[in-house]
């Protein structure tokens, strides 16, 4: 095991370090972690609008009247539909500050673009339509893919422009807020003609950017994360990055904006009373974060709680006195560097085998309509398990994640009786 060990330690490591490292990949997480907030506070209001107690509906509007969902719904709204933007902003922003650029510039620069290239009207249900208008449909999450490109042109194009002397500097003299905005005048010229070429050539094909992008790119891509086999397939390999002391980030910057944008779906749906199994998507960012991290990456709760039974060595008790805590709350480094869990070859099966555990248990419960399908409600990662399970899906969803710690305890007990005899002997033969 040591060749294998030391080939993946000093050649594969390091790349995949550097690929995490990616300026693009740093970009996209870094903005969609700043718009993280946005979704947490519209699913808030979801969650308020839709909690999992039978009545629950029917005692609010007792007391707040008929028209209480409709104002909540507001909120949900002005967080969830504006998410498209918000990404082309934010991306643009962190890819701008790894580039040592202004990074305000762009980032408003990307927000300008992504309202050119946003189609100007909207087709009523009657069929009539309606221009001069800006809709939430593009706005919002189908436009993510389109908010990528956007602000990776936005960018490229200031950068070019800077590299080029294409800017038009002003005298020291003159203050840095005035300079800053004559310095973006011919990049933001050069952004908003490549637009309105984009739009031209879109226009010919009777369609928009958006829509292109969304049929061709956005849809498929959606689909292929929102399916089960995608999500067991993710959760093995952010256990196997995590077991090379790796953050998986090269998968979940990708990855994340599309849950993100199919749990919205799922949401939007749900409005409508469409969700379904058939319909809405079981790939959505909280099967990632309350189901397959249930006590942090690995699904390591229940390795805490094998730990708790069996453990004898002073390492393993001193390392689940440590984790207990944290691991409630889904954070688990000391648990993953204080067994260890990293490089450690009796742990490379369960870290992988029971974040898919945490994952296969709950699509079963959807798919045989135990449990109901994600309703959109989004939920911070460091919610404790049984509790996240029911803010996301009511009594079924705790009961789920009760079910599959069991399973993931029992997937590492074996291995945790194996590791606390090796130290027990390193401990008896040290002292």
């Amino acid at each position: 095991m040591k060749a294998p060990t030391k080939f993946i330690e000093e050649k594969i490591v390091p790349s995949v370090s550097k690929l995490t490292n990616f300026k693009y990949f740093v970009a996209l997480r870094s903005g969609f972690l700043s718009i993280m907030s946005l979704t947490l506070i519209g699913s808030l209001f979801v969650l308020v609008l839709n909690f999992p107690i039978p009545g629950y509906a029917d005692f609010m509007s007792r007391i707040f009247g008929a028209g209480w969902s409709t104002l909540l719904s507001q909120a949900t709204s002005a967080t969830y539909d504006i998410f498209g933007v918000m990404t082309a902003a934010t991306f643009a922003f962190y890819l701008a500050r790894e580039y040592k650029m202004n990074e305000l510039q762009n980032m408003i620069l990307a927000i300008v673009a992504y309202i050119v290239v946003t189609p100007k009207n909207t087709i009523l249900k009657s069929g009539e339509v309606v221009t001069g208008v800006l809709p939430f449909t593009w706005l919002g999450t189908k436009g993510v893919i389109t908010a990528l490109l956007i602000g990776t042109m936005t960018v490229e194009i200031n950068r070019l422009c800077i590299k080029k002397h294409l800017v038009i500097k002003m005298p020291d003299s003159v203050p840095d807020a005035v300079s800053q905005s004559f310095s973006s005048l011919i990049p933001g010229l050069l952004i908003v003609v490549a637009c309105l070429a984009i739009n031209g050539v879109c226009s010919v094909f009777g369609s928009s950017l958006h829509e292109m992008i969304y049929k061709v790119i956005q849809t498929p891509l959606q689909g292929i994360t929102g399916t089960a086999g995608a999500m067991v397939i993710v959760a093995g390999l952010n256990g196997l990055f995590w077991w090379f002391g790796i953050h998986p980030t090269v998968i979940n910057s990708l990855l994340y904006p599309l849950l993100n944008a199919n749990a919205i779906e799922n949401y939007e749906l749900f409005k409508a009373g469409k969700l379904t199994v058939n319909t809405g998507h079981i790939g959505v960012t909280p099967m990632l974060d309350q189901f397959a991290t249930m006590g942090g990456a690995g699904c390591t709760i229940g390795l805490i709680i094998a730990m708790f039974l069996v453990a004898k060595s002073e390492r393993l008790k001193a390392t689940e006195k440590l984790s207990a805590v944290p691991c409630l709350f889904n954070i688990n480094e000391p648990i993953i560097f204080g067994v260890p869990i990293v490089f450690n070859p009796q742990m490379l099966i369960p870290i992988i085998l029971a974040p898919m555990v945490g994952v296969i248990l709950p699509i079963i419960a959807i798919k045989t309509g135990f449990m109901p399908m994600f309703t959109g409600v989004t939920i911070p990662w460091a919610t404790p398990p049984v509790i996240s399970g029911f803010l996301l899906c009511g009594w079924q969803g705790a009961v789920v994640q009760l079910v599959a710690i069991a399973l993931i305890t029992l997937i590492y007990y074996p291995f945790v009786v194996a590791l606390d005899k090796q130290y027990l002997a390193e401990e008896k033969k040290n002292k």
